[in-house]
């Protein structure tokens, strides 16, 4: 009845994965350029994460919808018991005969499996999803796989799909060995007050036989503030939303209809929406009053007895100090690359992050200073986009952080344009690779080195 007074074919907010559905917001699109790259170009493990509901499970199954017969997939999705299990059920996804009892009995035809595979010039991928679950044995299992190669490559490419928890796992002391051979890993964020709106719209438009229905800004603004932007919560807040709609015979849902139904919401889930702002409000009250004693003890401590202010406060000569040195500039990085790697900085929607980075180390000065008279051979890539504006917010977050940051158009094999965000050209690849692992280490996130002009 719901579905036919909207006008839907489906439910637009069912909380099964369904690729048809997919967003392409800059969390996902990031994630899939990762996956990409992964399977195509990594070595090593793949680490794909998130928090429960953020829709790792929908981005990996539309990836794997894109591949054609040039890669073998398997996907192993409920639990593993023990590295046995593990190995039959990855022999089985990719259809590979036989039962053997052993370990080598279930390896040695998944290894020849693989030489076949390579052989035949395809790829072969293991996607194991809640992986943040899986046993040490498990892992350590997982691990072995991997070594499978030729003595130039990889035979196939495991990619671990799993809560934030699993990177906490696999840095662990008994699993460091596999944690550092992580080279792609993800973390897919929530969605912005910006995107959970075109989130919504889009998957009412996808559903919609006819005009899709419409949350009006506020209601969606109340179903950003029960969700924070998690996608299972936005499906659970608008489906509540929607019943409350119909319920009224409303074809609009309002910015009343839709507090009514996220207040249910949280009633149900034991929270209290007013609860929350009262004492966030009582918090904001005992800080402004700290702040306010704060600045009168300040402004009395630092005035002398006689009324006059202190040496502290009267300019470098008369406190005895030296003027400081003008700050050194920023020298400019740039940089392309075929490496598919995350974003740096805050949500698009929420501005660029204020905090400047430190001065750049010194070979970067030489490396500007001297850049007329070396060739650039690779660079630094922090981002690719499918859609440019995308690209464009990166760019701009990175430029207010003092990051001479360029797009780079280049299409794929597929004839697909792809914009990456990049910032620095250097003489050699250990150059770069020093400058990518300064950029990672600042700004928590990833970065490839590639030829220069390369994707």
């Amino acid at each position: 009845m719901v579905l036919q007074f909207f006008g839907f074919k489906d439910n637009p907010f069912k909380l099964a994965p369904d690729p048809a559905y997919l967003f392409l917001g800059r969390h996902p699109e990031e994630a899939l350029a990762h996956l990409r790259y992964a399977v195509t170009e990594g070595e090593g493990f793949t680490a794909i994460t998130g928090e429960r509901g953020i829709g790792k499970t929908t981005i990996c199954r539309a990836f794997l919808d894109t591949l054609g017969d040039g890669v073998a997939a398997a996907v192993i999705s409920s639990p593993v018991s023990s590295p046995g299990d593990l190995l039959r059920r990855i022999n089985t996804a990719l259809g590979i005969p036989g039962a053997a009892d052993t370990l080598k009995g279930l390896i040695d035809p998944l290894n020849d499996f693989l030489m076949r595979q390579k052989l035949a010039g395809r790829k072969v991928a293991v996607f194991i999803d809640d992986a943040q679950s899986l046993g040490l044995e498990v892992l350590e299992q997982i691990r072995l796989i991997s070594n499978l190669e030729t003595t130039r490559e990889k035979l196939i490419q495991i990619v671990l799909v799993g809560e934030p928890g699993l990177m906490t796992k696999l840095n662990s002391h008994e699993l460091r060995q596999m944690g550092q051979r992580v080279s792609v890993r993800y973390e897919i964020g929530p969605l912005s007050p910006a995107e959970t709106a075109a989130y919504i719209q889009h998957r009412v438009s996808v559903a919609s036989t006819g005009s899709p229905v419409q949350f009006e800004p506020a209601a969606v603004r109340h179903v950003f503030h029960y969700s924070r932007g998690n996608p299972r919560l936005i499906h659970v807040a608008c489906q509540a939303a929607l019943t409350a709609a119909f319920g009224a015979r409303e074809k609009t849902v309002t910015a009343a209809i839709a507090q009514a139904a996220v207040m249910g919401l949280a009633a149900a889930d034991g929270k209290d929406p007013n609860r929350r702002r009262r004492r966030q409000a009582l918090g904001w009250a005992v800080a402004g009053c700290g702040v306010i004693v704060l600045a009168a003890v300040a402004f009395f401590a630092l005035r002398g007895p006689e009324g006059q202010p202190s040496s502290a406060m009267a300019g470098p000569e008369r406190a005895g100090l030296a003027a400081p040195a003008e700050t050194a500039t920023r020298p400019p990085v740039s940089a392309p690359a075929e490496a598919v790697v995350a974003s740096a900085g805050s949500d698009p929607a929420a501005g660029p992050d204020p905090a400047v980075p430190p001065p750049a180390p010194r070979e970067k000065a030489v490396s500007a200073a001297k850049g007329s008279a070396l060739r650039m051979t690779h660079s630094v890539q922090v981002g690719a986009y499918l859609v440019p504006e995308n690209a464009r917010k990166q760019a701009e977050r990175l430029g207010a952080k003092g990051y001479p940051a360029r797009i780079f158009e280049v299409k794929d094999s597929r004839g697909r344009s792809w914009y990456a965000v990049r910032i620095g050209d250097y003489p050699s690849s250990e150059a770069a690779q020093r400058q990518a692992d300064e950029f990672t280490r600042r700004e928590q996130a990833p970065s490839v080195v590639q030829p220069v002009g390369g994707f």
